[in-house]
């Protein structure tokens, strides 16, 4: 989970008092709008419930009008200690921190409470409508459609909510998977203008997982549904044989063995990204990227327009960084670097500019808790996985600030520039896989 504060607003009061008021994104999208006396109080809280120590260190008050660098400051502490709040893995899966974030959500958005009726969407674009509330969580939600398709409690664990994007082609683009915290109707409120939807899909990759819902009905609808789909849209490659199987098997209404064939077929299971720019093997190089098993599938067209595929083995990927780019008044932009491991044993960077570099880091992510780690003569490094006895512990203040926003296992994130209204922060995940 990755919270940044990218831009400050002003405010003022009824009174007509001024305040800064803080902009945090969450996987660089728009979240909420505090102040900092919401996060003071915030933070008292957590530290009721959870101990000093085992709570990162909030920015002091000041009681002297705040120069601009002195606002900056205040802006990077702040963020720094959202992110270590968020990537502590006590504290972030607690009820009381998910309580918090919800209400800061309610408060900057302030929709009225009310029953309504949810419209969630199948991968097939088929539509389930769920008896819901506005400020039911996707946790909430999500046990509701369960049930709602008659899937057993105990199969959650493979299903999740999604933010997903509808085009004008009829597709969709999925965004991010939503936090069990979230509240679903209220983002998608802040994003009215996105033609954004919910929409319920595997939450796995790797394609031996099916083999836990292809027993029960429901499990077989959900997979059917998103299986068809891709199917449709190009991002499995059949070969004409199989094809032929799986158009009969469609036509006869034989879904489950039309899954169990979509097993064989290359690319089913992977995630599908939306085309974007990689600098691999040139610059600015239109690509299609799939991840799934142990690969980022490219797919690039040369600046000869010849197509030239690549594979990047996960387990040949030592680290990754996601780098976000937040204007005042432009579109956020995002890429995804990582650092591989090449046939001849030589390590580079690759570039993958993509407005889905949360999503394609955290499809690395899963994948490289799954594979076996590249064996080699580098020392390997942890993942990003929570600690096995999950126990509180303290954090060190850091000494510079202005130049780290914060470190948290694994991952290292900073801002590395804050030019022409913008600010550039790297996400460094130190994985060696």
């Amino acid at each position: 989970m990755h919270l940044t504060i990218g831009a400050t607003e002003e405010g003022c009061d009824s009174l007509g008092t001024r305040y800064v008021v803080y902009v945090v994104h969450l996987e660089g999208f728009l979240f909420c709008k505090v102040r900092y006396s919401q996060l003071h109080k915030w933070n008292e809280k957590l530290r009721r419930y959870f101990g000093s120590k085992c709570v990162p260190s909030f920015p002091p008050k000041t009681f002297l009008a705040q120069t601009e660098s002195m606002a900056e400051e205040r802006r990077l502490q702040l963020q720094s200690y959202l992110q270590k709040v968020g990537e502590d893995p006590v504290i972030s899966v607690s009820e009381i921190f998910a309580t918090l974030l919800q209400n800061a959500q309610q408060e900057t958005f302030k929709i009225h409470p009310q029953v309504i009726v949810l419209e969630i969407l199948l991968a097939d674009r088929n539509k389930l409508l769920i008896d819901t509330h506005t400020y039911d969580s996707a946790e909430r939600m999500l046990s509701i459609a369960a049930q709602k398709i008659e899937l057993s409690r105990q199969f959650l664990e493979y299903i999740a909510l999604y933010l997903v994007r509808e085009d004008t082609n009829g597709g969709y683009t999925v965004l991010r998977k939503l936090n069990a915290f979230e509240l679903p109707y209220v983002g998608l409120w802040s994003m009215q203008n996105e033609n954004s939807r919910i929409m319920i899909r595997k939450s796995y990759l790797d394609p031996m997982k099916d083999r836990m819902l292809l027993g029960i009905t429901a499990g077989v609808l959900l997979l059917y549904s998103q299986a068809k789909y891709e199917l449709e849209r190009d991002w499995v490659k059949p070969t004409p044989n199989q094809y032929r199987k799986l158009k009969a098997s469609q036509e006869a209404g034989k879904k489950r063995e039309f899954l169990e064939l979509m097993e064989e077929v290359k690319f089913y299971g992977y995630q599908h990204f939306e085309a974007c720019i990689c600098d691999y093997p040139e610059p600015n190089c239109p690509t299609s990227v799939r991840v799934g098993k142990n690969e980022m599938n490219c797919s690039i067209q040369l600046p000869s327009n010849h197509i030239t595929e690549a594979s990047f083995k996960v387990n040949r990927i030592r680290c990754w960084r996601i780098s976000v780019q937040i204007p005042l008044h432009k579109e956020i932009g995002l890429k995804l670097s990582f650092e591989y491991q090449d046939s001849q044993d030589l390590w580079q960077w690759v570039t993958i500019h993509t407005h889905q570099a949360f999503l394609l880091g955290s499809c690395l992510k899963e994948i490289s808790t799954e594979k076996p780690k590249l064996a080699g003569n580098h020392a390997e490094m942890p993942s990003e996985s929570v600690a096995p006895d999950c126990k509180p512990r303290s954090w060190n203040a850091q000494s510079t600030l202005s130049k780290h926003i914060g470190t948290v296992p694994g991952k290292q994130c900073k801002e590395v520039a804050r030019k022409d209204e913008a600010s550039v922060f790297e996400y460094i995940a130190d994985d060696q896989l």
